[in-house]
């Protein structure tokens, strides 16, 4: 018979052993909590640089569903009842005429059809084609006794290189409205003339830089006229730079579209630009870099809007979204006004009226602590800058117009990477800022850059 105390000694042990093991799997429990929990951590670090306020909806890869709102009916395909398809107007000019003749049987029954029973309509075919010309330069020269040696000009032909004007336009509009690289220019060159123009993407690189030196002393004149200019629209975007983190820097006034490409993203970048004091004003987010600088402000409400909505789409059940719900409520009242193209006597008697409704909101007690944040550190902080484009003709409640415009470039940044060099950074800024100008004044790039190169 075994001993009491034996079986004391033996069940002690197995708890034990069963505590350890215990011990064991908790603290492995312990371990996978704090692994999960660090990408947990990670994963929203991640998700916080896509999905933040300052996301565009356009650019969000689902779609949110707005608060309190009802599905919409799907819109019918196909074009609406009573049109007739046609959706340009007859051209003004036509290049070319063409009868198309019908002749023989029908196709499907075999009839014969007879011409007294033919009628004719007219349609409007556009076509465009990349037609290679090859030009030979008889091209007169003379060494002179003084050291110059001259040459024969012509107005068609460029007085160096190889690569005529037209084709240089079309390599630009190609590199910037497309974001192509050299390679591949040089590729569709070569495919669609059949070989005959065939240049390599270092020659095409050079080209492209001829035409930014060409056109440096007009963007630096663009530079020191925006200065002059009564209201920017302003906004900044990362720009890598050979693996450096550089912003690009973009300006729109009611002339010019300026575009600077800096490896800083602090105040010294405006005031290179616009110097220490500048007399008009900036619409734009509410980055700090911008206060206390211009004369006045306009902040813009899509941001702010943005903002609400994104932290009512977190909290749905706290006040915030009843924040959301007033101020774009308020923001639409604001736009229609504007729409309206009221004189300066009712902006001003108008701007009371929206200044104390906005007040009223700032000054509501029961706010929760995510609204409260939006009142303090936007509205509050603000106040004074909400309401400018109300009282000031020509400007807007929003900076979509300068964010609209900086799309373009960041389209060749995600193509691209930025740039390699900072060579490259200036050919681009100072193309680009010409191509965005001339689209901003109602002009064709194409045809703008072939008088430059001409000229």
């Amino acid at each position: 018979m075994e001993h009491p105390r034996t079986n004391v000694f033996e069940e002690n042990r197995k708890l034990r052993e069963q505590l350890d093991y215990k011990e064991k799997q908790a603290s492995e429990w312990q371990n996978k909590y704090y692994e999960i929990l660090n990408e947990l951590k990670k994963t929203q670090e991640l998700l916080r640089q896509f999905l933040n306020e300052n996301t565009p909806s356009s650019k969000l890869p689902f779609k949110l569903n707005n608060i309190n709102e009802t599905k919409k009916e799907p819109k019918p395909r196909g074009k609406p009842l009573g049109s007739n398809g046609g959706n340009k107007e007859v051209p003004d000019n036509v290049d070319r005429k063409i009868s198309a003749r019908l002749e023989g049987n029908c196709p499907r029954c075999g009839k014969i059809i007879r011409r007294k029973n033919i009628d004719t309509r007219l349609r409007y075919i556009y076509d465009a084609r990349i037609v290679p010309e090859i030009i030979e330069v008889e091209e007169e020269f003379y060494p002179c006794d003084c050291g110059e040696f001259c040459i024969g000009k012509h107005l068609d032909i460029p007085h160096r290189g190889m690569i005529g004007y037209n084709l240089q336009a079309l390599f630009t509009e190609l590199k910037f409205n497309f974001s192509g690289s050299y390679a591949n220019i040089s590729k569709f060159f070569d495919n669609v003339t059949n070989g005959k123009i065939n240049f390599s993407p270092k020659a095409i690189n050079d080209c492209i830089g001829g035409i930014a030196k060409k056109l440096e002393p007009s963007y630096d004149k663009i530079e020191s006229e925006i200065k002059k200019e009564n209201y920017a629209y302003s906004d900044e975007t990362s720009w890598p730079v050979n693996g450096e983190l550089w912003y690009l820097w973009m300006f729109v006034t009611t002339n010019f579209v300026f575009i600077k490409i800096q490896n800083s993203r602090a105040r010294r970048v405006l005031i290179e630009i616009f110097g220490e004091d500048y007399h008009g004003g900036i619409i734009s987010d509410c980055y700090k870099v911008y206060d206390n600088f211009a004369k006045w402000y306009q902040k813009c409400w899509v941001h702010l809007i943005r903002k609400a909505r994104f932290e009512s789409e977190k909290y749905p059940r706290r006040n915030v979204v009843k924040l959301y719900e007033q101020l774009k409520n308020l923001h639409k009242e604001m736009r229609d006004f504007l729409k309206e193209n009221p004189s300066k006597e009712l902006r001003i008697e108008k701007k009371k009226e929206f200044e104390k409704r906005l007040n009223e909101i700032i000054n509501y007690k029961y706010w929760c602590k995510e609204a409260k944040s939006i009142i303090d550190n936007r509205l509050k902080a603000y106040k004074n800058h909400w309401l400018t484009a109300i009282e000031i003709e020509g400007i807007s409640l929003d900076n979509n117009l300068c964010e609209r415009k900086i799309r373009g470039s960041i389209g060749w940044r995600k193509m691209l990477g930025g740039h390699k060099t900072r060579e490259g950074t200036k050919e681009y800024a100072i193309i680009q800022t010409h191509r965005e100008t001339w689209k901003h004044q109602g002009k064709y790039p194409y045809s703008e850059m072939l008088n430059v190169v001409k000229n």
